[in-house]
């Protein structure tokens, strides 16, 4: 089983270690619900170096991006970064990606770690014919933390970092820290404000020390993999595996503002701009329960009946992520239902275990930082 840099900084800090695509990761260390809500108070410190990360660079770097992502790499000015979506020809996403304009003619992309493999082939695969473009898999040299939270930017700043107050969302630099030089992005997958850290390997475990140095009395805590698919969840942020896979396209996944059709090309687009026109058969919506309950990924989704309250037992949908809110204090999940039970204020209701829980679709994210208690 694969380990990142930082095996021992969980293992001394008390960390449950899991497998997790292949790597043995933290789910939780103080466990999930309170390390969900020193995200949401304070700040709290992810180790996320499973990721892969690749680097794309030279004269052809941006052509080549546009071709096999979904979103247009020529609006990214350098220091900038966004959310982007690799898929098949049939418009199936292979992968859901961060891609980062980290220097003139190169870009630096994070991509999921269950489908590093996957995508590294696929994307030297398309490189083929291009003789002025560098494609190099950086996923071993760079360790990656996520530091999210309120009191995230503070502890930064006493850590040493300048130029944090004019960093707006998606952007990134480049600074010195526990002696190592860190590409710091703000960026994160918990709905509050944060920041991504791509680390030399070697300076990993200095950096995460540093910062515990600085941030433990402003409340930073270390978190797991628990407490962050929570946390995502409550953002209504997407799930490879759960949400999105190679069987999804992005307008199914209520994610067509991913997609950039004005762009002259890209893999996939012919597909998807035929489902376009054509209509969905099925779309993502969030859903909350009425009553106490746990939804969890698997579960039957059923249609009401006419009657009033009633459930005609007929399966429409399924849940694709679901838990308990601890701030919302509901049970919440994410699931596909066809576009005529999708709009918010549709009853639901979902088969928990034999038991008819009702719900309601809803707005999404379920969460929203003036929520914060």
């Amino acid at each position: 089983m694969n380990r990142t840099p930082l095996y021992g900084a969980h293992v001394a800090a008390g960390g449950k270690l899991v497998d997790f695509a292949g790597w043995e990761m933290p789910i939780q260390y103080s466990g999930v619900v309170d390390e969900y809500h020193a995200v949401r108070r304070a700040a709290g410190l992810f180790d996320v170096s499973h990721m892969g990360r690749f680097l794309v660079a030279g004269p052809s770097a941006m052509a080549y991006l546009q071709l096999v992502v979904t979103t247009d790499v020529a609006k990214l000015s350098l220091g900038e970064a966004h959310y982007s979506m690799v898929c098949n020809e049939q418009g199936g996403i292979k992968d859901d990606i961060f891609i980062y304009h980290t220097e003139p003619q190169e870009y630096l992309l994070c991509v999921n770690a269950s489908n590093r493999a996957k995508i590294w082939s696929w994307l030297m695969d398309q490189t083929r014919g291009l003789s002025d473009l560098l494609l190099s898999d950086q996923s071993g040299d760079l360790a990656q933390l996520a530091l999210q939270g309120p009191t995230a930017r503070t502890i930064l700043s006493l850590a040493g970092v300048a130029g944090l107050e004019t960093m707006k969302p998606r952007q990134c630099l480049r600074a010195p820290l526990a002696e190592a030089s860190v590409l710091i992005t703000r960026t994160g997958y918990t709905g509050e404000p944060g920041y991504e850290l791509y680390i030399p390997r070697g300076r990993a475990a200095a950096v995460w020390d540093q910062l515990f140095e600085k941030g433990r009395a402003l409340g930073l805590k270390p978190c797991g993999l628990g407490a962050r698919d929570l946390l995502r969840l409550e953002m209504a942020y997407l799930l490879y595996g759960n949400e999105i896979g190679e069987d999804t396209t992005p307008l199914e996944a209520s994610a067509s503002w991913v997609v950039d059709f004005q762009k002259r090309d890209f893999v996939g687009k012919a597909t998807m701009s035929g489902q376009k026109a054509q209509g969905l058969s099925r779309k993502l919506v969030g859903f909350e329960l009425l009553e106490r309950g746990v939804p969890r990924h698997g579960l039957k989704v059923l249609a009401q009946s006419a009657s009033e309250g009633g459930v005609d037992g007929t399966p429409i949908g399924e849940v694709t992520s679901g838990n308990f809110s601890p701030l919302l204090q509901k049970g919440i999940g994410l699931a596909y239902v066809p576009p005529s039970h999708s709009a918010p204020g549709t009853p639901l209701s979902i088969d928990i275990r034999g038991r008819i829980a009702p719900a309601v679709v809803v707005k999404t994210p379920f969460y929203r930082r003036g929520d914060r208690q």
